[in-house]
């Protein structure tokens, strides 16, 4: 995907990369989010101890991408977090007669898959449910993204799942919540990572979500603001 042999060729290669995320309804693929998040968090960790040279990502599966930094070998599996159904009904709105604007709905990790018919119909309805209240939303965003968490130490389990000495977690936050305390909801996850010995399979969990990515390890948690190259 692009080799570098210091931090200038590497930022020069980044910007190189095309980055745009297609609409749902138009043609939007697992490449496209897995393109953009690689680069995202690359970006945010340029100039930092993360990155040595030369270094060279190799985009392939199972894992996602291999990190090769001055002899070191990193494994990085990628996800993109998003309710099944409102990822549908993103992509529906796009060709039925919706409201121009629309409420935030709830959706639970791991919920039932919808019928579009179903989707349709509460498209149109538009329903603004009972809201969140106190510390909900930040609750609700630690129990989604563990639920991806752990669907990844499944899939790491799987046979044919190649691991390295080190193994990375890269997650693309799209679930659907209205503002929320992304500190106070980092410290939640942080407390179930550590419960679940997840560090235990991935030394490193970040996770792309507003203007951040926050980078989890059992040490704590740290925060990289984006740095977007493709202005």
């Amino acid at each position: 995907m692009l080799i570098a042999y210091n931090e200038t060729e590497l930022k020069s290669a980044l910007k190189s990369i095309d980055t745009f995320v297609p609409r749902r309804s138009e043609g939007r693929t697992k490449k496209h989010t897995e393109r953009f998040a690689i680069a995202h968090m690359l970006s945010a960790l340029l100039g930092k101890t993360h990155l040595s040279y030369p270094l060279e990502i190799i985009q392939r599966e199972r894992p996602d991408f291999v990190l090769k930094a001055n002899g070191l070998e990193i494994g990085i599996e990628h996800t993109e977090c998003v309710p099944q159904n409102e990822a549908h009904k993103t992509a529906l709105r796009d060709k039925v007669d919706a409201p121009v604007v629309h409420f935030i709905s709830h959706h639970q990790p791991g919920e039932s898959k919808k019928h579009a018919k179903e989707l349709i119909e509460e498209i149109k309805v538009n329903d603004s449910g009972f809201g969140w209240t106190g510390d909900s939303a930040e609750r609700e965003w630690s129990d989604a993204m563990f639920h991806f968490v752990k669907g990844k130490i499944e899939t790491f389990a799987k046979e044919g799942f190649e691991t390295f000495e080190y193994n990375w977690l890269l997650m693309y936050d799209n679930w659907s919540l209205p503002a929320f305390d992304r500190k106070k909801a980092a410290q939640f996850l942080l407390s179930k990572l550590r419960e679940s010995d997840s560090f235990g399979i991935f030394s490193s969990v970040f996770i792309i979500t507003g203007d951040l990515i926050c980078e989890f390890t059992d040490t704590g948690i740290v925060q990289h603001e984006l740095n977007n190259l493709w202005k």
